[in-house]
């Protein structure tokens, strides 16, 4: 357990470092409405060398451009915004039998970020929406490129090889509770809504599998709101900011922990997760407003997945969705 907890840690504080360096030269340029997405860009770059190594980072980059060019021209649309997460999660789905897991969920998150609060790069609409695509697509292979010093081989040894059934449905469960989560986005205006609506969606249905999807749910809602009362408790305690700050860090190693952990739920995960992001992510002052923003997000994020779920299920369970894939070696 020393060993590997060793590894976690090491690669634990290595990410946060690989996550910040585009962050903090897009702020150094001088594009700090730029940060938030160049923060989540990095991680999606960061998340896809772990998961998949350079295989798939061609499609990732290029979606990358494309879905954040095409964010920042329908923003202010509720429909066209909807209609481009509804294209984003159909074309997620579809193309799962690459392995969705690590390498690819984060690109939706993307599009969210620039729709709820699109940066102000450059002067003009087209200029603005040029910059923005490039700093979310360099965000990414900065990160993806330091990752490379740590990770040599990919953790995603094999590929998921899903019915067609299952692909289809797949894809229609995304892209409905995805345009869902761009059109409100849109109304909302809102990052931490935004975002957080459709990280949680993207987490969730990792899995096709309805079965699976709908017990990632709940223990991702029920740890959720564990982890938010828990970091609402911290805030009301008046802790100086370092020692805040540094039980934010506690929470996040607690939570890193549990997840190599053997016979450790997801929800118990989530539960030490939570604190430690919100602790983190913020002022002090700021810890109520955020935390009731994400949890809020969450919330709402998981009943409506539980929902899709739910009708899936009971319409067409019986009709080959429950059919194991076939596992395919690189």
């Amino acid at each position: 357990m020393v060993r590997p907890a060793l590894k976690a840690n090491i690669m634990f504080f290595s990410s946060i470092v690989f996550m910040l360096v585009p962050t903090i030269l897009v702020v150094l340029v001088g594009w700090p409405t730029a940060a938030s997405l160049a923060m989540l860009a990095a991680m999606g770059g960061l998340f896809s060398m772990i998961g998949y190594h350079g295989r798939g980072m061609l499609l990732l980059i290029i979606a990358t451009g494309v879905t954040t060019f095409a964010a920042s021209f329908v923003s202010e649309n509720p429909w066209a915004s909807a209609a481009l997460m509804l294209v984003c999660g159909a074309g997620l789905g579809a193309i799962n039998k690459w392995g969705l897991s690590l390498w690819n969920f984060m690109f939706p998150v993307f599009a969210a970020a620039v729709i709820a609060q699109p940066p102000k790069v450059a002067s003009g609409a087209l200029p603005n929406a040029l910059l923005t695509s490039g700093i979310a697509m360099g965000s990414l292979i900065l990160a993806a490129l330091l990752t490379m010093i740590l990770v040599k081989e990919p953790r995603q040894k094999e590929t998921m090889v899903y019915p067609t059934k299952v692909n289809v449905m797949y894809a229609v469960n995304l892209g409905v509770l995805l345009a869902v989560s761009g059109y409100f986005t849109s109304i909302y205006r809102h990052e931490q809504i935004g975002v957080w609506l459709t990280l949680t969606i993207v987490i969730i249905l990792i899995y096709p599998y309805a079965g699976q999807s709908t017990s990632r749910a709940i223990q991702r809602a029920a740890g959720t709101i564990l982890g938010f009362l828990i970091a609402i408790g911290v805030g009301a305690s008046g802790l100086p900011d370092f020692l805040f700050y540094a039980t934010a860090f506690v929470f996040l190693e607690i939570a890193l922990l549990m997840r190599i952990a053997p016979g450790k739920k997801y929800w118990e995960y989530v539960m030490f997760l939570t604190p430690g992001v919100v602790l983190i992510s913020g002022k002090p002052s700021e810890l109520t407003a955020v935390s009731h923003d994400r949890l809020y997000a969450t919330i709402i994020a998981a009943v409506a997945c539980l929902i899709v779920l739910a009708i899936e299920r009971g319409l067409f369970w019986r009709g080959g969705l429950n059919k194991k894939p076939e596992v395919v070696a690189h």
